[in-house]
């Protein structure tokens, strides 16, 4: 396969030195693979991504002294053919776009998270509390999704595929809407989707397999989820209600719903969001209520440095086989974010 340049740029600066550069380059496939192994075993039909960057960095001394070093991020072992590494490749026209690798399936693309205004944080405490839903039934299998979208005015669809690897499972799938609209000055937007997965030892978002242990999803799950949110003058809201249904009678199934508020003024950003499982097991003691709630501040210091501070909390004491200690779980965090 031809190997496409997909990024070149140089930086060039004078701190002591008479000339530096910085280029970056580097290449991206995506396809499908499969066939035999080296061992005369089948392989089952998957994704296939491919992805490198090179940072070339060369300068010059005054005195006419050259120096240089170069990184290949291909040879640090993140990126393999079968799983994302992180990376993700598209292709866009008046057709779409076509995004293969690390990206978001079409019921996450479609629905706002409650993370709408989200300050961020350094550590994620905010968002890594067990109320907090991001990627719904996605990562399920390799976490290699392919997914197709277009937008037609104010309207956007998407529909997306993930598969198993191992071939014991089927395919999952995704088909997601979304609407956008400015209200008086207000945007205002709305998501629905719907999503399959077939799953083993399975547990979504950030739940515990500690506080309910062996308690997962097993087998066939229908998602079906739906968002609104709204953002006007620094303020932003959203509300989102996901339902997971099992195919199989009697296995484990949960609905979850989520608030997120957010207000920027000046450099200062706060924000929050609180979310509520009601999980339904085989056995009562293992069914009930779990909550979480995050908190999120920012201080914009400018030139892409800020201060951030965050935290989250999680509930499980509405679970009778939860171990008491999940009870109150908290983490905290405080630190300078720096982008460059």
């Amino acid at each position: 396969m031809k190997k496409v340049l997909f990024a070149t740029t140089a930086l060039v600066a004078t701190a002591g030195v008479a000339s530096a550069e910085v280029a970056v380059t580097g290449w991206a496939e995506m396809g499908l693979f499969g066939g035999d192994n080296a061992m005369g075993m089948g392989i089952e039909t998957q994704f296939f991504t491919d992805i490198d960057v090179l940072f070339r960095m060369s300068g010059e001394t005054d005195n006419g002294l050259t120096f240089g070093a170069g990184v290949d991020l291909d040879e640090n072992g993140a990126f393999t053919v079968n799983d994302d590494g992180g990376a993700f490749v598209f292709l866009s026209g008046n057709f779409g776009t076509v995004t293969m690798g690390d990206t978001d399936g079409a019921l996450d693309w479609a629905l706002q998270e409650a993370n709408y205004g989200n300050a961020g944080s350094i550590a994620d405490d905010e968002t890594a509390h067990a109320g907090y839903l991001g990627s719904y039934g996605d990562g399920a299998y390799d976490g290699q999704i392919l997914r197709y979208d277009n937008t037609f005015g104010d309207f956007g669809v998407a529909l997306s595929v993930e598969m198993d690897d191992t071939g014991m499972m089927d395919t999952g799938f995704a088909l997601g809407f979304r609407y956008g609209m400015d209200l008086g000055g207000a945007d205002v937007g709305f998501g629905v989707g719907y999503q399959f997965i077939d799953v083993a030892n399975y547990l979504p978002g950030n739940l515990s397999s500690i506080a309910i242990p062996a308690q997962d999803f097993d087998g066939e799950y229908d998602i079906f989820g739906i968002s609104a949110s709204v953002a006007s003058n620094g303020f932003s809201a959203n509300i989102e209600y996901t339902d997971f249904a099992s195919d199989t009678a009697g296995e484990e199934e949960a609905s979850h719903v989520s608030l997120g508020l957010g207000y920027t003024t000046g450099a200062i950003t706060v924000s929050a969001n609180y979310g509520i499982w009601d999980y339904s097991s085989k056995f009562a003691a293992d069914s009930g209520d779990i909550t979480g709630f995050g908190l999120a501040a920012a201080y914009d210091l400018g030139g892409g440095a800020s201060i951030h501070a965050a935290y989250g909390v999680s509930d499980y004491s509405d679970i009778a086989n939860a171990p008491a200690a999940f009870d109150d779980l908290e983490t905290w965090s405080l630190g300078v974010a720096l982008s460059f």
